[in-house]
């Protein structure tokens, strides 16, 4: 499920009270989350990809974050960011792996296998593009 868009409401007697002039759109599936306390605000992509661009320097190399999308994982809302392989002069290649923010708390959850996964794929694929040069 990939959320397109966020309104936020009241239950009144029932029904969901949203803020005047709020239009939701027509035949558009809808999911109600119930919030136990004020929701802390969304992280912004640029925020997300920074983040997620520090990760990929500390624990891959050189990579680089591209393609935000809004995502659930494991019933949590995050950002998720595909993993290239960036080289200079060179076309970024990928994505070798996915890095994913919390969309409200901004840390990363991937886990160190997974940034060594990521290594070890475009390990083989840098040997493979070498040997197709030679």
């Amino acid at each position: 499920m990939t959320i397109m868009a966020s309104y936020q409401g009241v239950v009144e007697k029932g029904r969901i009270r949203l803020a005047p002039g709020t239009e939701l759109p027509e035949d558009s599936r809808v999911y109600v989350v119930i919030a136990d306390d004020e929701p802390a605000p969304l992280l912004d992509a640029h925020l997300a990809r920074r983040k997620a661009n520090g990760w990929l320097i500390s624990y891959v190399g050189n990579f680089m974050a591209q393609q935000p999308k809004l995502t659930q994982l494991a019933n949590r809302l995050v950002w998720q960011f595909g993993a290239f392989l960036a080289q200079r002069d060179v076309l970024h290649v990928g994505p070798m792996g996915f890095v994913y923010v919390d969309a409200y708390g901004g840390e990363v959850l991937n886990t160190p296998d997974e940034a060594e996964e990521m290594i070890a794929h475009a390990t083989t694929l840098v040997a493979s593009l070498s040997s197709a040069e030679s």
